[in-house]
């Protein structure tokens, strides 16, 4: 005869239906670059609406990012948020392996510990898989590798990002100029002010200011004040706001030079650019 079953009673509990959003919510790939920098390398920099890891598997590479400079050497990568300035450079004679994946997401949730990290052999090996994946996906194209790969980069940036930190950002004098003067435009954005007005009101001269602009944002100071001003316009015509409201905001008197300016930075005219949204 076969022995009965003999079943524990436990307690009952009600059944619970916990909602799980999708976090980080990966929605496409944009590209997937693999490179070497050689000696002396130095990439004037550029800001786009999407994010982008910079992944240094060897050298030693300096990152401008918002008004931060970072300093990252080989294991190290770093998040670029969308719409931020950023630039990249070799550093101290050495020629940079970097790998740059960069995606659009409707959720990313970073830690505030900070925006560098450290990924372990594991996880180096597992992006290194990722990105060349992406890359062929990219190239064919092939939607179900692509598909397979988002699901991968959700789960290791939630484990790479267990070890976030700002140990990178440089504390050099000029990097710490150049940082409080990029705070300073931001709280003048709807002003129109020249280099000249900058330089006065960061208390420096105006040779100082473009020397640190050149070596931190390799452009001059006001056009980078203009392309902030366009950044943020972006970022309210995403958030639903008119196209005149945007210019008068920003200290465009004239809508048509604030449209020309915008086509100029963004590719596309601040009402095409709001339609998307």
């Amino acid at each position: 005869m076969k022995k009965a079953t003999e079943y524990v009673k436990t307690k009952w509990e009600p059944m619970t239906d916990v909602p799980i959003p999708r976090s980080p919510d990966i929605t496409s790939f944009h590209f997937s670059l693999d490179r070497i920098f050689g000696k002396g390398y130095d990439f004037a920099g550029e800001s786009h609406p999407f994010y982008e890891i910079v992944y240094v598997l060897s050298g030693i590479v300096g990152i401008t990012a918002g008004e931060k400079f970072y300093t990252l050497s080989a294991g190290q990568c770093l998040m670029h948020f969308p719409d931020e300035f950023h630039r990249i450079r070799a550093e101290q004679d050495s020629e940079p392996h970097v790998i740059n994946l960069s995606f659009h997401a409707d959720l990313l949730p970073l830690p505030a510990e900070g925006r560098i990290y450290e990924p372990n052999d594991v996880l180096r090996e597992e992006f290194i898989e990722i990105a060349t994946a992406v890359r062929e996906g990219l190239h064919t194209p092939n939607l179900v590798l692509l598909a397979a790969q988002r699901v991968r980069l959700e789960r290791w940036l939630l484990l790479a990002f267990q070890n976030g930190h700002e140990n990178g950002v440089s504390t050099h004098s000029g990097a710490l100029c150049y940082a409080e003067i990029v705070r300073l435009m931001e709280e003048h954005l709807a002003e129109n002010l020249q280099a000249g007005d900058i330089a006065k009101m960061s208390r420096m001269s105006l040779s100082k200011l473009k020397k640190i602009f050149a070596n931190y944002a390799g452009m001059g100071v006001a056009r980078y004040f203009t392309e902030m001003k366009i950044r943020r316009a972006a970022e309210l015509l995403r958030g639903g706001s008119r196209v005149g409201e945007t210019a008068a905001a920003l200290g465009f008197a004239d809508q048509n030079y604030f449209n020309t300016v915008f086509r100029r930075v963004m590719g596309v005219p601040p009402g095409k650019y709001r339609q998307r949204f």
